[in-house]
């Protein structure tokens, strides 16, 4: 066997990953848009699944296009979070990039957001107070970003052992 090729074999073994790429897309009083997904109980940031050959920033601007219409600039990075592999339910090993949509206006907003009709059922503008609506996990990262970018924090990766 050539050893500068992988072994197929070893990397089969190995635990499979999802990486995924959202945003923070504020408007100018530091509310923050939350999309409600037709296929889960609880809003998310906009962002979604990585695809193949796409790195998460390219994946966060890409997919903020697609579901809310909207064509940004993806900015710094905010938060990684990671979750284990869980074997009894199946799930991969999770990987999510948090980064900086930026500040548009909320009229703007308003004005330009045309939710993808065939994932999002709603989007909004929500302050930090209702991050509740987020999954617990979600609501924690994006009220971290919030404190990056605010400056009372510094971006880091976070482990959550249960998802």
């Amino acid at each position: 066997m050539n050893e500068l090729l992988p072994d197929p074999v070893y990397f089969a073994t190995l635990p499979k990953v999802i990486t995924s790429g959202a945003v923070i897309l504020r408007d100018e009083t530091g509310r923050f848009v939350i999309e409600k997904p037709n296929y889960r109980d609880h809003w998310l940031l906009p962002g979604g699944g990585v695809d193949p050959g796409e790195d998460a920033r390219e994946c966060a601007r890409r997919e903020v296009a697609e579901e809310l219409g909207l064509d940004i600039e993806v900015g710094r990075l905010l938060a990684i979070d990671w979750a284990p592999s869980r074997a009894e339910v199946s799930a991969p090993m999770g990987v999510h990039f948090l980064f900086d949509g930026g500040v548009i206006p909320a009229a703007v907003l308003e004005a330009q957001i045309v939710p993808q009709a065939a994932e999002l059922d709603d989007w909004r503008l929500i302050g930090p107070e209702e991050a509740y609506l987020l999954s617990g996990w979600g609501a924690d990262r994006a009220l971290r970003a919030l404190e990056v970018l605010a400056g009372r924090a510094q971006p880091d990766l976070v482990a959550h052992p249960l998802r």
